[in-house]
């Protein structure tokens, strides 16, 4: 499986901002990274109920039972048990010390309900943060999301998110408008920026990709390697499970055959001999003419390392040269951030969103399309 940065969540509360986190893991929106434990300095903090609701294992190291060393001694040991490689301080009401902040450098994120370096500091925390705004008189606040460091709210900044201040404000009221407006939205954001950092920091080299074409023999590996994909990266077209014989149909009924007509081209990925994933550009009805769509899937196992955009720069050379093509077309819904970035770094470009749009979880995503259009 692809490899994800492993996470520990930091609360005391409510836990609204780890609700945050939990609905985008599961949205798609954090995907480079996993929540492994969420850890309370209070015990009885709802943040836990919400923590075990996602099947995500739940820890309390109470501070108000320990010195402040053994509190932090606690909260290592737990990370250390989880192997946590990133810390989400999301509400978590503890200020942090130097020894552990250094311990941890450039792995601890926090979210502060204000635009860094307005209202922040020792002793800025909670209400206290939009009270202070707001006697400002202040026209905009917001959040920011920064790395943590031995400063109070002084390491580098990932994400700011401006909200506006309306007139009859509350800290109350703006409180709550900053939550569902920045933070809910920058923090999850801002997870996956710095778990896809760490990844590509620690990415394997991209192996030798080669693209051969599917023959009647490889029906066996066809079928195989579709059914370890998850089903939610594939066609509803394609059958599950799929078969021998489905596969042994595609390779004469749809490769053999587009291939000979002059309508697509279709190979299996190659890596040190070992077929790995499918990727096919193909003329389609309905699209305008001049114009192929591109698709793929590789399997698990060799998820985040560069093979998939290798494979579609190559493939893409070849079917301008080969099909009459000056287009092909990628479509990508929003959660599927991992073909996004296939397309993006094979060169396309994000076209726009189209019409149509699908449920999923209870949400509605739309479909991007990108293009890639033949150089001069």
């Amino acid at each position: 499986m692809d490899r994800k940065v492993k996470i520990a969540v930091l609360v005391s509360g409510g836990g609204t901002n780890l609700q945050a986190l939990i609905d985008a893991q599961s949205s798609g929106i954090l995907v480079s990274g996993e929540i492994v434990c969420v850890i309370s300095s209070k015990a009885g903090a709802y943040a836990l109920e919400r923590a075990k609701s996602a099947g995500i294992d739940a820890v309390t190291v109470s501070r108000k039972d320990l010195s402040p060393e053994d509190f932090e001694s606690g909260i290592i040991k737990a990370l250390e048990a989880h192997e946590a490689e990133v810390i989400i301080l999301a509400g978590f009401m503890s200020i942090l010390s130097e020894n552990f902040t250094k311990k941890y450098s450039n792995r601890i994120i926090n979210v502060h309900p204000a635009l860094i370096p307005s209202f922040c500091g020792k002793g800025y925390y909670g209400l206290k943060v939009h009270e202070e705004a707001l006697k400002k008189g202040v026209k905009v606040s917001g959040a920011t999301v920064h790395l943590v460091n031995e400063i109070c709210d002084g390491g580098e900044i990932l994400a700011q998110k401006a909200v506006e201040v309306k007139e009859g404000d509350t800290p109350e009221t703006l409180q709550r408008r900053i939550m569902e407006r920045a933070e809910w939205k920058l923090l999850p954001e801002a997870a996956e920026k710095l778990c896809r950092r760490i990844l590509n920091e620690t990415k394997p080299e991209t192996p030798a990709v080669s693209l051969e074409k599917w023959e009647p023999k490889d029906a066996e590996a066809l079928a195989e390697s579709i059914n370890k994909v998850d089903r939610k990266y594939l066609s509803d077209r394609i059958p599950d499970p799929y078969t021998e014989a489905d596969a042994e149909w595609f390779i004469t009924e749809t490769a053999q055959k587009g291939e000979a007509e002059n309508t697509g081209i279709f190979y299996k990925i190659t890596v040190d001999g070992k077929a790995v994933g499918n990727i096919s550009v193909e003329k389609r009805s309905g699209n305008s003419e001049r114009c192929a769509v591109i698709g793929y899937y590789l399997i698990p196992e060799y998820y985040g390392r560069g093979i998939m955009t290798a494979a579609a720069k190559k493939i893409c050379a070849e079917a301008f040269e080969k099909l009459d093509i000056s287009r092909i077309e990628g479509t990508v819904y929003e959660p599927n951030i991992g073909s996004r970035r296939v397309l993006e770094k094979a060169g396309f470009e994000l076209e726009g969103v189209l019409k149509d749009a699908i449920y999923k979880n209870g949400k509605l995503y739309n479909e991007y399309v990108y293009g890639l259009v033949k150089g001069e």
